[in-house]
């Protein structure tokens, strides 16, 4: 399957890498470590860790039918990291993108289910899985 990747942050505790599956139409986010989006906000602009997720396609490809957050090595998400990606599955939806979690360890969940995060987002338990989720 051809694949991009990209590493969109690095830091000793936390990381985000980009991964462009342009064969099956999604773009992959896989998040290493506990997920302290204030840790970026020190470092970056704010503006910039906004548009972190952006994915618009290049001239003459077509915008990715799903993006997947790959949360599975995410401990830890602090209320910062979880403003992140509500926001970029309300541009996602705008542009009729589909938003699947997948991986989501107990503790996540749990702030997923506290902030209803879960009853927006919807879930699965492996990449393979997501592609399999329908359009809620």
């Amino acid at each position: 399957m051809p694949t991009t990747s990209t590493h969109l942050w690095q830091s000793p505790k936390f990381a985000i890498e980009r991964i462009e599956d342009e064969e099956r139409g999604a773009l992959i986010f896989r998040f290493r470590g506990a997920f302290a989006a204030n840790e970026m906000y020190g470092v970056l602009k704010p503006l910039a860790v906004v548009n972190i997720f952006d994915f618009d396609p290049a001239p003459g490809k077509e915008l990715p039918g799903l993006n997947i957050f790959d949360i599975t090595d995410v401990p830890t998400l602090d209320s910062s990291g979880l403003g992140l990606i509500i926001s970029h599955f309300i541009r996602c939806r705008a542009r009729g993108v589909r938003v699947v979690a997948v991986g989501v360890s107990p503790n996540v969940m749990q702030l997923f289910k506290f902030t209803r995060t879960d009853s927006l987002i919807p879930t699965a338990a492996s990449i393979e899985e997501a592609f399999a989720v329908p359009r809620s």
